[in-house]
């Protein structure tokens, strides 16, 4: 190929032939075909490269029992690209392809074909969002329309779930998805479920947010069929040598089919808080703070889904505690203690709780002692 029409050269190579047509310039690479430019390489079992047109055209074959031979494969920098067929034109960096399935990043895209328009940028048809990476993928998001931008983010249309192959009929306007490597935003996808006493729903949809590198948030939500819901925030914090700590915060409007025949359902609102906060014994020295709460309405456990031990759970406790050492002789301890009876709705609460001590000290007795000691050098207190 011409080193003037492109600025890099052009690899290929074949396990079987090549063949030459020298008056329309193109060359055919037959059986384990690969092309390479930079940082591109193609594979698949037949590669036509057109040189006046910088186009290449990478195609499978199937064997005598239909199997599949050779799919075109494509995999640039950080992205992969599979296909029944990929054309991809070197100078302009566009290209097309049919019965694609790429990855970028976390993110797995289907699409029935894919159009790649310059080095960032794709548009999918009729195409299917997940992070599952098995063939029929446990979950995903399904649209029409679709637009990748390379290691930034991927947007679509209206778009709906669908689990194991089935639709599920809860549709969004448009589609966000974020693209990045390591630890990133992004959008958590949901579970489905099945209640008698809630009905169908979508469990854990929801959108993790970094703030930065010590500080992230997660919301998720649970939506059921009966009109019930539940909302979950949880915020997590570190400092390397320092402190970490997370909270859950959940609040759950509930609504179940009743047992009265009065009315078809029954509705309540119900909270929980859990905070855990620990403090790294190098940040300071002969002091210490942990907390442990969990708290929340008597009845909140009773309605949390597809979880019989906390449905039984009865009873909540808290404990927070500030511990002061001075040179291990004085000790302070400040502590506040909660607990519930979630049956007797009983609620006991003791703060602030302080004990001082002290270590045996002897005041009388000299730093260096020389023989027998005194019968008040041998005086202690603590």
């Amino acid at each position: 190929m011409s080193k003037d029409s492109l600025d890099a050269p052009v690899n290929y190579s074949a396990s079987d032939s090549m063949v030459m047509e020298v008056k329309t310039k193109k060359i055919i690479l037959y059986s384990k075909a690969s092309v390479k430019q930079k940082d591109m390489e193609l594979t698949a079992d037949s590669i036509e490269l057109d040189q006046p047109s910088n186009m290449v055209i990478a195609v499978f074959r199937r064997d005598s029992s239909g199997n599949m031979i050779g799919r075109p494969k494509m995999i640039q920098a950080d992205s992969r690209m599979d296909a029944d067929m990929i054309r991809y034109n070197f100078k302009t960096q566009r290209g097309f392809t049919k019965s694609t399935t790429t990855i970028q990043g976390e993110l797995i895209v289907h699409g029935e074909t894919i159009k790649k328009i310059n080095e960032t940028d794709y548009y999918a048809l009729r195409g299917q969002m997940t992070t599952c990476n098995l063939d029929t993928p446990h979950f995903a998001f399904r649209t029409k329309k679709m637009k990748l931008v390379n290691k930034k983010l991927a947007v679509s249309g209206p778009i709906h779930p669908e689990f194991e192959g089935v639709p599920v009929p809860i549709y969004l306007p448009f589609g966000f998805f974020p693209i990045s490597q390591g630890r990133h935003s992004g959008l958590l996808p949901p579970q489905f479920a099945a209640s008698e006493q809630f009905g169908l729903g979508l469990e854990g949809l929801g959108y993790y947010k970094v703030l930065n590198d010590n500080f992230d948030v997660t919301l998720r939500t649970n939506i059921y069929s009966y009109g019930g819901y539940n909302v979950y925030l949880s915020p997590t914090y570190r400092k390397r040598y320092r402190y970490n700590g997370a909270m859950n915060l959940s609040f759950q409007n509930t609504r179940i089919l009743s047992n009265t025949a009065k009315q078809e359902f029954t509705t309540s609102q119900t909270f929980n808080i859990n905070w855990s906060h620990s403090v790294d014994s190098r940040a300071r020295p002969g002091t210490s703070f942990s907390a442990n709460v969990n708290a929340g309405s008597t009845k909140y456990n009773q309605y949390v889904s597809n979880n019989p031990m906390q449905n039984f759970q009865n009873q909540l406790s808290s404990s927070i505690t500030y511990q002061k050492n001075w040179d291990n002789k004085y000790n302070l301890t400040l502590s506040a203690n909660h607990s519930q009876n979630n049956v007797s709705t009983l609620i006991n609460m003791s703060l602030p709780t302080a004990a001082f001590t002290v270590n045996t000290f002897y005041p009388f007795q000299p730093k260096e002692l020389a023989g027998s000691p005194k019968w008040y050098q041998k005086l202690g207190i603590g």
